[in-house]
This record gives C-alpha cells, sequence and structure tokens, in this order.
C-alpha cells in the first residue's frame, strides 16, 4: 500500500520524475563531450621578423598540425599584447632575424614563445604541444637524430610568470560559491515560501512583487558578497595573487553576476512547485553547467560546437572571463563592458520572465 502510494507521488510529480529519469543521460552527454585531455585547433599568432625560407618552412610546420591555427601575423610585440588582451590568441611565437643564416652558420637561434597562463592547464598543455613540433622540425633541418634543437627555446608566461595554479581555480572557486549562496538559496527560499502558501499572503500585501522578492534574496546575496571577499583576501594574503584591476570593479563585477544568479534561482523557484525540485533544477541546470561549460576546468574551444554555443547562455562563463581580465590582466570597464551588459539583460530577462510566472500562479 504504501509502495503503491509512493509510486502514485512519484508519477504525479513530474519534474522530479523527468529530472531523475534526465540526469543519467545529461550526465553522459556532458562529461562525455566536455571532458578532454587534447586541445585542437588552438589559435596562436605567428611574428615573422625573418621571412626567409626556413622561417616559412617552421610556420607551415606549426600550421600544418591539428593542435594549432595560425590566425594572425603581427608585425610587433605590441600587437600580440593586444592579442592577447583581445583573447584572440592563447599563444605566440617570435622569429629572429636572420633565422636561415643563424641556424645555418651558428648552428643556434632564439625562438620564443609567449603563453596566456591565466589558464594554467591549457598553457601547459600548448606548450608542450609546441615544443614537441618545434623538436619535428629540428629534425627535419639537420637531418639527423640527434636530440638537441637547433635553437633555443625563450617561454614568456604572460599574466601567471610564476606559474600559479590558484590563478585558475580562485575565480572559479568564487563563481561556486555565488551559485551556491544566491541561486540555490534563493530558489529554495522562494519555492519554500509557494509551496507552504505563504507567498500568496505577502502578495497580496500592499507591496510590489519585486520588493518582495528582494527583501527575500538580498541576504543571500550580502552573504555571498562577504564570502567572496573572504576568498580574494585569503587569495592575497595566504596565496600572494596580485590583484591588477582595481578592487572597485571587481566588486562591481561580482555584484553584477550575484543579481543574475539570484534571478536564475527566482525563475526556478517560479517553474518548480516545491523544494526538493528547486534544489535539483538549480544543481542540475545550474551548478552542473557551471563546473563544466564555463572554462573554469575544461576548455571551451575544445568542445563540440553545439556545446560552445550551449556555454553562452550561462552566466559563469561571462562572469569568469570578466573576474579573470580584472583580476590577472588588470582590465577596465572599456575592456569588460560586453560581459556586464550580457550578464545585466540576461538577469533583467529572467527576472521579467520570473515575476510573470508568478502573476499566473497568483491568478490560479
Amino acid at each position: 500500500m504504501i509502495l503503491r502510494k509512493e509510486w502514485i507521488h512519484l508519477f504525479r510529480d513530474r519534474i522530479s520524475f523527468f529530472l531523475m529519469l534526465a540526469m543519467p543521460i545529461i550526465l553522459v552527454l556532458l562529461f562525455g563531450f566536455t571532458i578532454s585531455t587534447e586541445i585542437k585547433n588552438a589559435k596562436i599568432a605567428v611574428l615573422d621578423q625573418s621571412k626567409d625560407q626556413e622561417s616559412q618552412n617552421l610556420i607551415k610546420k606549426i600550421a600544418s598540425s591539428s593542435y594549432f591555427q595560425v590566425v594572425a601575423y603581427p608585425e610587433s610585440e605590441a600587437e600580440i599584447d593586444q592579442d592577447f588582451k583581445n583573447k584572440n590568441i592563447k599563444l605566440a611565437i617570435i622569429i629572429p632575424n636572420n633565422f636561415e643564416e643563424i641556424l645555418t652558420k651558428e648552428k643556434k637561434a632564439v625562438v620564443q614563445i609567449i603563453s596566456d597562463v591565466s589558464d594554467l592547464n591549457i598553457a601547459s598543455m600548448l606548450n608542450g604541444y609546441i615544443q614537441a613540433i618545434l623538436y619535428d622540425y629540428a629534425l627535419e633541418f639537420s637531418q639527423s637524430t640527434v636530440a638537441s634543437l637547433p635553437f633555443d627555446l625563450s617561454v614568456r608566461m604572460q599574466y601567471n610568470p610564476e606559474m600559479n595554479s590558484v590563478y585558475m581555480f580562485v575565480p572559479g572557486i568564487i563563481t561556486l560559491i555565488m551559485i551556491i549562496m544566491t541561486a540555490l538559496m534563493a530558489s529554495i527560499t522562494l519555492s519554500k515560501e509557494m509551496e507552504t502558501g505563504s507567498m500568496n499572503m505577502l502578495l497580496i500585501t500592499p507591496v510590489k512583487k519585486i520588493y518582495i522578492v528582494l527583501g527575500k534574496i538580498i541576504p543571500y546575496m550580502l552573504l555571498s558578497l562577504l564570502s567572496t571577499v573572504i576568498i580574494l583576501v585569503l587569495s592575497v594574503v595566504v596565496f600572494k595573487i596580485p590583484i591588477k584591476g582595481t578592487l572597485f570593479l571587481l566588486l562591481f563585477v561580482c555584484i553584477v553576476f550575484m543579481f543574475t544568479s539570484a534571478a536564475f534561482g527566482l525563475m526556478i523557484s517560479a517553474l518548480v512547485k516545491t523544494q526538493l525540485n528547486a534544489m535539483m533544477t538549480t544543481m542540475m541546470g545550474l551548478f552542473l553547467p557551471t563546473v563544466l561549460l564555463s572554462g573554469f576546468l575544461f576548455p571551451l574551444d575544445n568542445m563540440p560546437y553545439f556545446f560552445q554555443i550551449l556555454a553562452n547562455i550561462f552566466p559563469a562563463k561571462w562572469f569568469i572571463i570578466a573576474l579573470k581580465d580584472v583580476m590577472i590582466k588588470g582590465s577596465h570597464v572599456a575592456d569588460i563592458w560586453l560581459y556586464l551588459t550580457i550578464l545585466t539583460v540576461m538577469a533583467v530577462v529572467l527576472v521579467a520572465i520570473s515575476l510573470s510566472r508568478i502573476d499566473q500562479r497568483e491568478k490560479r
């Protein structure tokens, strides 16, 4: 009897039933397509100061690899820095003047590699790939099996010279903390009010719905902001991470993302009927994509095109990009305005949809 009753309850709760069936499918597809140990077609720039036959041979060797795609041929290091800042490239190579002559006469030439180490995992893999290609080129040039390269490699680590992995994890941790404290707690809190019916009592008071909702979620946002400040202080004091951008802009980016996360939580609470459904939907629909599709742990460029497009609808991707730019690269508002605009538009649209949904519930 109890078993039969529970089965009936399970089938009536369609959202929970759907989530339980969809969860294994979603997990397999997400993990199967997003987790990869290789990087393909990484965008790089080549500054060829020599423009002789051997430098062209080296460029062809690099371009023919499936690991790299040469997208820029800058004329100066300043252009390379701008390409890095605009996220056009992941790595740059500088071939010196008189490359062929130096190789022929002195048997040693200096080739400079510049890596964007704001993401340490990607930079490490790309450096390994490019050094393997240069070694193959060395064997072809010397026409022997010598183990030494006919040129020296000068590697410059852009934005993270100490190759500190904390640079990569701190933005991700801040993102996850904000998702948990704003989106998850907001969705659970508001769902509880709707499940118990107390929200209907609040809605008939002479107070606008938006103020009622803000009153419910602002405490969690303030707690989230306090946690963010604690993480930043620990990062600077304990792990010696320099914050190159202004602290005001950094906190402003965090506040914009908090509002967007809270808007997601509000929308989820407006769509589901119970706290359990709100928690499961937030974890599956927001927390998991934040881990896998934000670029926090796994490079987006290496995922199928569908998942690269899908990542754009989740706010974590834009927040992590903006946060890294401010913290690690010292970017200004003019550099990250697009990401802030996307987050703001997301928040406004989600709040509008949520309030409309609450209106429909109230009428019922």
